[in-house]
């Protein structure tokens, strides 16, 4: 079997979906308050776990619905159409479960999915500090105890879904016995680790740091680790290679939520424009909006960005299902997964933009819902990789900067050729 082979019946998809959808009128119902109130509306997880979409990803062997990675795509696309903010912090749960799936050891895998499962358990990853983000190795250390487990201390700045969590999955640099971070980024690297821990462990502290442009409702604030006590068996593994080499879960998590912005944006717009009239004016007696040319067309042409961009997502999901990734060079597969989520970002943006100028000064007025979800699409470039990340990486790949050195032979042969290479 390969990676993201598909164990679910159709029949099965459908009715995980349905869920989504039907929770979907609750997140619309919470998103403007949440988002001007600037909180987090923690009144919809109990509605969430009932919904049982928390053990979703979970593979069945564990006990969960065992949904592959397009049919978790389509979970966050359905509840973005809600609310995208709200959507986007349930969102980090499954995309640490896909994560986990191949992060974590057996024995771990057991013991995290069990609980998930068992106890309807909501877990946050925060991963990124102030430093560099996601790109930042960890300057948050774990300390050897001496009895197999570590003290841990220092700052996530993104804890997405922190407030709702029951579980903490985080990395962490594994220094000495003194305390002290390895010298070379290499070692530094390879001591960087994941771990799970309870979200209730003592020393583990929220600070309300979550002000921003748009993505309000998402409740991301900072987390500190004050001497946290973390025991032998929450390490989860090596950070660097079990997270990059399960990307996907999060390229793909995100893109979902953006595209679910933009057709959320676009159908916005179209009801509104299909029904709002002007009245008398130079124009004519009665001009309705869905009359006019400028109109017909530039919607055409967001419904077009819209269209374009849910079936980039599809293939997308497609190809990691056919396991076609596995021709990426490694070095940049993290930046062609992430062609999905450049794409639905991008083009939450240009339509969000789009629907907003269509609709005119009302819908530029502040608790619009196309005002909102204009400063929610803000928020689409910075997800890990960002967006100018992504190009740099895609580029540097296709100037061969990452295929093997030549060989010296061929050096050796043509002297000046290699000279004007290097």
């Amino acid at each position: 079997m390969g990676k993201h082979d598909n164990v679910l019946t159709p029949s099965e998809r459908d009715e995980i979906v349905g869920r989504a959808t039907k929770l979907a009128a609750d997140f619309a119902a919470a998103g403007a308050a949440a988002d001007s109130n600037n909180r987090f509306p923690l009144e919809l997880v109990p509605l969430y776990k009932a919904s049982g979409l928390p053990k979703i990803a979970v593979p069945k062997q564990y006990g969960g619905d065992g949904a592959d990675i397009w049919t978790t795509a389509l979970v966050s696309r359905e509840l973005a159409k809600g609310d995208p903010a709200i959507a986007l912090s349930f969102n980090m749960h499954q995309t640490m479960i896909g994560i986990f799936r191949g992060l974590l050891d057996e024995d771990s895998r057991k013991r995290v999915f069990g609980r998930i499962v068992e106890e309807n358990l909501l877990v946050s990853g925060p991963f990124s500090e102030d430093r560099a983000g996601l790109s930042g190795l960890a300057d948050t250390i774990a300390v050897p105890d001496g009895s197999g487990g570590w003290r841990v201390s220092g700052k996530k700045s993104w804890a997405t879904l922190i407030e709702a969590a029951d579980l903490v999955a985080f990395n962490a640099t594994i220094t000495d016995e003194s305390g002290h971070l390895p010298d070379s980024f290499v070692e530094h690297a390879s001591r960087e680790a994941v771990f799970v821990i309870p979200a209730s462990s003592p020393g583990l502290n929220v600070v309300r740091t979550w002000d921003t442009l748009g993505m309000r409702a998402t409740g991301t604030q900072t987390l500190v680790f004050d001497e946290v006590s973390v025991p032998a068996e929450a390490y989860g593994g090596n950070f660097r290679e079990g997270l990059f080499d399960q990307f996907e879960w999060a390229s793909m998590s995100f893109a979902s939520v953006y595209q679910g912005l933009a057709e959320k944006a676009y159908e916005e717009a179209k009801a509104i424009l299909r029904k709002k009239t002007l009245g008398a004016t130079q124009e004519g007696q009665d001009v309705a909006l869905k009359n006019v040319g400028f109109v017909q067309y530039n919607l055409g042409k967001l419904k077009t960005d819209v269209e374009a961009s849910a079936r980039v997502l599809e293939a997308t999901a497609q190809i990691l299902v056919d396991g076609r990734d596995e021709q990426w060079n490694p070095a940049s597969r993290v930046a062609f997964l992430d062609v999905g989520k450049v794409t639905a970002t991008e083009t939450a943006i240009r339509v969000a933009d789009g629907a907003l100028r269509l609709v005119g000064g009302q819908a530029f007025r502040r608790g619009h819902v196309l005002e909102r979800l204009y400063r929610d699409a803000r928020g689409g470039p910075f997800h890990p990789l960002t967006t100018d990340a992504a190009y740099d990486l895609i580029g540097r790949s296709e100037l061969g900067l990452f295929d093997p050195p030549a060989e010296s032979a061929s050096v050796a042969e043509e002297p000046a050729e290699a000279v004007a290479v290097s």
